[in-house]
């Protein structure tokens, strides 16, 4: 089961993504794939209403189209994300658990389990 969440996104054309800045005055949460190795798949940009995948070797960014639902570029994902407050961790939150849905319009789709954290500057 694990490799399939590490294989999945590629299916779909997705890679890692690569280390990103966070903005001054932006609040983002950075998503990886809960498998023994993670690997970084989206960034959520709160502020400018996007999430940033990696496809192929071409950042792309899609708009956030309803509440936790985006779509653009080929793709359309839904998030169900839970957060956890922890305590020593200042300006941002854990996602300590949730998933990715992600389509194409050809009809795939595969879940991809994902954690990550949210974080304001």
């Amino acid at each position: 089961m694990m490799l399939l969440s590490l294989l999945a996104p590629a299916l779909l054309g997705l890679s890692e993504l690569p280390p990103q800045k966070l903005v001054r005055g932006r609040c983002v949460t950075f998503l990886w794939t809960r498998t023994e190795s993670p690997v970084r798949i989206a960034m959520v940009d709160e502020t400018a209403r996007t999430m940033r995948l990696n496809r192929g070797r071409q950042m792309v960014d899609i708009a956030q189209q309803g509440p936790n639902f985006y779509a653009g570029h080929g793709y359309m994902v839904t998030l169900t994300l839970g957060f956890t407050e922890r305590e020593g961790l200042a300006g941002g939150t854990l996602v300590d658990g949730g998933a990715m849905r992600i389509e194409v319009p050809s009809g795939e789709a595969v879940v991809v389990p994902v954690g990550g954290m949210r974080a304001c500057q």
